[in-house]
């Protein structure tokens, strides 16, 4: 069984990884679990050894807000942060939009290179937060394993659960921005059901300008589609999802180097 009190507390405080003094803040939904679909259904447990695993690290880390991304997944037995490492295709877009922000190259070498090394660290130029504090591997929950481990009443269900963060996220993260240096907010998923929590974090509206990201007025908060879907692409302006990252960097850049 979890320890439901820690659980709690990682629930109410864990955002995630990097500097919260960078440049750059990255906002997804949730993380994801290792473990594949099928077989987290015929074997629950293995979610909870996963999640465990993170909250034991989380709390011999310190339980601060946001942790040493490499750190932290070298001390759960991550497999995104060896020199043998696949590129993580969430990651992928984030980097790319950073190596692009800095004027880099975004080739396989320098896209794993940062993965390995940069990304998610407490001195680098940015953070990658997540909104819902909890890995899932359903969007709908249909793999829920935390009802099996825990106590929390608002745990029954992945609607309960939602339920119940939804509005204590929000404002977590609002409290976590306005008490930040950052330049630019990246929202990670473009669709209306994601757009809704987006809007009511940043407290603004979004527009379109003729790429593929949106923007707020004042040019602080974006949001584009997320690294892992599917968009057709006819639909791109950019004319490929890797493109959508870069043109996001290059975009950023540009309005920094505006504002000096």
């Amino acid at each position: 069984m979890f320890n439901d009190e820690l659980l709690e507390k990682y629930i109410n405080t864990f955002l995630g990884y990097g500097n919260q003094n960078g440049d750059i803040c990255f906002i997804g939904l949730e993380e994801g679990i290792g473990v594949r679909n099928q077989i987290l259904e015929e074997n629950p447990e293995l979610g909870f050894k996963e999640v465990n695993k993170k909250l034991s690290t989380w709390m011999e880390m310190g339980e601060t807000q946001v942790v040493d991304g490499r750190d932290f997944h070298l001390k759960t037995n991550d497999l995104w942060h060896k020199e043998t490492s696949d590129i993580q295709k969430t990651w992928e877009g984030m980097i790319r939009t950073i190596l692009s922000y800095e004027n880099k190259d975004c080739s396989y070498s320098n896209i794993l290179n940062f993965q390995i090394n940069r990304l998610g660290r407490l001195n680098e130029n940015h953070s990658l937060i997540e909104f819902r504090p909890l890995p899932s591997k359903s969007f709908r929950g249909s793999q829920w394993f935390y009802k099996f481990f825990s106590k929390l009443n608002y745990l029954r269900s992945k609607k309960d659960y939602e339920d119940y963060i939804t509005n204590k996220r929000i404002k977590l993260i609002q409290d976590f921005i306005r008490t930040s240096s950052f330049r630019f907010i990246v929202f990670l998923s473009i669709g209306s059901h994601f757009r809704h929590y987006w809007e009511k974090i940043s407290n603004t509206e979004f527009k379109n300008i003729q790429k593929d990201f949106l923007v707020c007025p004042n040019n602080k908060f974006f949001i584009t589609p997320h690294p892992t879907s599917y968009p057709k692409k006819e639909s791109l302006v950019s004319g490929g999802l890797k493109e959508v990252y870069k043109d996001l960097g290059q975009y950023l850049r540009e309005l920094m180097n505006n504002s000096k």
